[in-house]
């Protein structure tokens, strides 16, 4: 099985770059991914997927149904890219994120499988999620329900250099929990001759940075705060603003632990605008939760790596600062064991950058590494 569908794999090089490129050549933001989507339903049909479109707004779930009761596992990838300014400052949709290469796995994956070993009892489920960016697609695609039975999920994603060399693949990312609280500050305007008769509102906030930075959690739990935006409005130079909103970016590799950020910043906040004089609102905005190891899926994975790419590909499950709303499904489906494969593509200068690139190799890693994990899943699992 693990020759055929390799062989496959390879037969098809021309026409797994050429999916790539086609969807390269059409970036659509969040929520937005409309040519994306039909292309992806249509490529699925023509392998003899059941199609559902729509879902969550442009969300595409491809079902092969062996027509026996048995597993369902699920392939999953992200569609959306990103909204970057250019050197003459027009705002235009890239792919720097790589969700083209992550499609392109997992539609290529999706026909191997139906090609090579479509699953003798259970379901195959190709699902293909707006909005990963935004970390709004997950939310909307459970929503729908189409998923809320489903046993095992699989999803891919192209890392940075520094983290993994193109041959290199981690059978799990262990994403942080993500989220942002906004903090809105209130004084008096006053004159700048006269700064008794008000209270600075930037001089709160600042004093909520300082605190909040002074602020000493575990660090034996990987975290981190920190303010990324800081406004006070259009007043006059010489007039002591009243109103001032900032941001803070919160990470840590556990939920409870996102918790109790949240938890000490609004306290902080409200304590020194207090001490200020001045009145403090809090909104903590709901982020992504933190991946869930399993280590069923880890060990299948692991092992599909060195098979696929040799002995030493395999890199044990990485821990990473970053976000991924892949991680909801895990949380908001009962027993549902699930992971996101790391694939080392020589990825410089870096996700999210303007002129990131990376070798396509790693694609065909990829693409081997995910249809043999779940090929053995049903193998795993058959009634």
């Amino acid at each position: 099985m693990k020759k055929e569908l390799f062989d496959y794999i390879e037969h098809n090089r021309t026409a797994i770059e050429e999916t790539w490129s086609v969807l390269h050549s059409m970036p659509e933001t969040a929520f937005l991914e409309k040519r994306t989507s039909a292309y992806l339903a249509e490529e699925l049909r023509q392998c003899g997927f059941e199609v559902k479109e729509g879902l969550g707004g442009t969300g595409v779930l491809g079902i092969l149904d062996s027509g026996r009761p048995g597993p369902k596992i699920g392939l999953r990838a992200d569609m959306d890219a990103l909204l970057h300014t250019n050197e003459t400052g027009e705002d235009i949709a890239m792919h720097t994120c790589g969700h083209d290469a992550n499609c392109t796995e997992a539609l290529w994956a999706a026909k191997a499988i139906s090609a090579i070993k479509p699953p003798e009892s259970g379901k195959l489920f190709s699902l293909f999620q707006p909005a990963e960016e935004s970390l709004g697609g997950a939310l909307e695609i459970i929503e729908t329900g189409v998923l809320k039975d489903l046993d095992y999920l699989i999803g891919t994603h192209l890392r940075p250099a520094e983290e993994l060399p193109l041959g290199k693949v981690t059978p799990a990312i262990l994403h942080s929990a993500s989220a942002k609280v906004e903090v809105f500050v209130t004084g008096e305007e006053a004159h700048g001759g006269r700064p008794h008769q008000g209270i600075n509102a930037i001089e709160a906030a600042v004093g909520i940075i300082q605190a909040i930075q002074a602020l000493h959690l575990n660090p034996a739990i990987p975290h981190s705060i920190k303010p990324t935006k800081f406004h006070s409005g259009s007043n006059p130079l010489n007039v002591i603003p009243s109103c001032v909103s900032l941001c803070f970016d919160l990470r840590a590799q556990t939920n409870e632990f996102m918790a109790l950020q949240k938890e000490r910043i609004i306290k902080i906040a409200e304590y020194i605008g207090e001490a200020y004089g001045a009145k403090v609102s809090c909104k903590p905005h709901k982020g992504a939760p933190a991946a869930t190891m399993c280590p069923e899926l880890i060990n299948i994975t692991t092992e599909a790596i060195k098979d696929a790419l040799g002995e030493n590909a395999a890199i044990p499950a990485q821990t990473t600062s970053g976000g991924e709303d892949f991680h909801e499904y895990a949380v908001a489906i009962p027993d549902l064991k699930s992971t996101i494969i790391g694939v080392g593509a020589d990825l410089t200068p870096g996700l999210h950058k303007i002129s990131m690139k990376f070798d396509r190799e790693a694609i065909i890693h990829g693409i081997k590494v995910l249809s043999l994990t779940a090929c053995r899943l049903f193998d795993k699992n058959i009634i």
